[in-house]
Parts: C-alpha cells; structure tokens; sequence
C-alpha cells in the first residue's frame, strides 16, 4: 500500500511508489497477472454466435464444450469477428518499462491505467531500470554492463534530490530514464488482443514484447477452473505471429528489418501452402532476441 508524504513532497498529490519486486542486484522481469476475464468465454463467444443461426441462449452454461468449440473455429475462420470482442481480459502488467507502456497504449481499442510519475515518487529509481538484452550475461565489470549501471545510478540520484530539494514529480521524472520500470492495468476484447499479438509476437518487435507475450499466455492459460480452463487453452492458440494468420510476411517495407523465416514464409505463400502446412518453420523462431538481426 502506497504512503503518503506531504511533509516531504512539494505537493500534496505526491505519493512513494511501492517498490517493483525484485530481489537485490538482480535485473526486473515482466510479471503479468490476470485481474479478470469474462467467465465461461467460450461458451460466452458460443452463446452470442447461436444469435446467427436464430437461436436466443439465455445462460452460456447452456452451451456445451463441442458448440462452444465450433463458434470459435468458425470465428476464427472469418473476417467477421465479432463473437471475440465479447470475450473481456484485464490483466495487470509489472516491472515493465515506460519503452514498453509507450508503445502499448498505442493500442486505441483497450483500456488503461499506468502507475503516475507525475503523482507516484519513484524512491527506488536506481534498482528500477529495465535492462536491455545486449547487456545480458556481461559480466558485471565489462564496459556496457558499467556505463549502464553508473547512468541509472547518476539520473536516480539526480532526480531523488529535485524531489527532496521541493521539485513535484511532474517536473523531476523529466531525469528518469525511458526504462525506468512501471506497471500498467491493460483491458482489451480478445479480438483486439490477438490483433496485437500478430505484430508483438513477429520478429519485427523488440525483446521485451515477446518476454511479456509469453507472460501473458501463461497467466491466461492458468486462470479460472481447472475443469475450464479449456477455453483458455483454446483461445491461446490465437496469439502467434501475423504471418501465421494471413500466411505471408506483412512487414516488406524498406524501414522493415530482415526477419530469420521470410524467406521461407514468402516461398510458401508463392506456392499457395496456407501455414499449418509449413514444416520446415519453428513458430518460435521469431521469438529469439537475434530473429531480426542479419547474421554477420
């Protein structure tokens, strides 16, 4: 629970964050938990789906797991996707960076609320930095690894001592630096969120996206009943990368980066082999901190 301070803070709306969890000297991970989810989403998706074939359905449990299972392959097959915006996930998403959230919100049909640098004082902001992969298994005195750790530690106690010296937040946060981590609620129907996880889950998006994604599918895989979570493992399956949805590369623009199975994507796509024929690619692939990386 956050405390306020007004005898320390210049203003009355400020407030100490509550630390990220992390243990000492070691770097944050994304922690992603499932706050909500509309219950029974299958049968929930199968219910509003009967509606097409005239059929009214008062109560989802009425839909039984064969029906339910049937709207959503049907769903899934057409570009008339409605049933899947009746299927709501909220989940809380920590000890992420402000990189990350920024490019998040570029998501116009979900819901936010972030943690307020202009409100919430970042007290532990040297231990708070999201590391970037290139600096992975350095060790702690290589040169990158040091540069790293002094800047977080120099903008950290620059920024406590605007703070401390009267500055509001608002003003300091302006010395924090783009990683500093955060937390962000995120809601968004899983239409739009397996929209997102095309894109996120491609070789194109940067590490931190596919670290939250794998998050994200565990914390849903493991929410609800067990005797239910079907509909979770079934609605799963959605989130992969957007060419296995549209069976072709959709970043071919010159600013596009070099991708470790465009090549085998746009060959399949040219003989006409939809993508649960392709054999010779690992779905994994783009996920690899180097898959946009040409090998030198």
């Amino acid at each position: 629970m956050t405390e306020k301070k007004v005898s320390r803070y210049a203003d009355e709306a400020m407030f100490t964050a509550t630390p990220l969890s992390k243990g000492e000297g070691e770097p944050l991970h994304p922690v992603v938990t499932v706050i909500s989810m509309t219950p029974n989403p299958l049968r929930v998706l199968g219910a509003a789906s009967e509606m097409y074939q005239g059929r009214p359905v008062h109560n989802p449990s009425d839909v039984s797991q064969e029906l339910a299972l049937y709207w959503f392959r049907s769903a899934t097959k057409n570009k008339l996707q409605a049933p899947l915006e009746f299927i709501d996930i909220h989940m809380l998403i920590e000890n992420v960076s402000r990189a990350f959230t920024h490019q998040l919100v570029r998501q116009r049909t979900a819901v936010y609320v972030q943690e307020s640098l202009r409100f919430a004082v970042k007290e532990n902001a040297a231990l708070e930095v999201v590391r970037p992969p290139s600096l992975d298994g350095l060790a702690d005195d290589h040169p990158m690894a040091v540069l790293w750790e002094n800047a977080n530690r120099y903008d950290a106690n620059v920024y406590n001592a605007l703070v401390s010296a009267g500055m509001p937040a608002e003003d300091a946060r302006g010395r924090l630096p783009t990683n500093i981590g955060t937390r962000i609620h995120y809601k968004s129907n899983l239409r739009n969120l397996a929209d997102q996880s095309g894109v996120r889950l491609c070789s194109q998006a940067q590490y931190e996206w596919k670290q939250v994604w794998a998050r994200i599918i565990a914390a849903i895989v493991a929410y609800g009943p067990e005797s239910e979570r079907w509909q979770q493992r079934t609605i799963c399956t959605l989130f992969r990368p957007v060419c296995y949805a549209t069976g072709k590369c959709e970043f071919m623009a010159p600013t596009d980066r070099w991708c470790i199975i465009r090549d085998r994507v746009e060959a399949h796509h040219r003989a006409g082999e939809p993508p649960d024929t392709w054999t010779d690619i690992d779905p994994h692939a783009p996920l690899h901190p180097l898959a946009a990386r040409r090998p030198s």
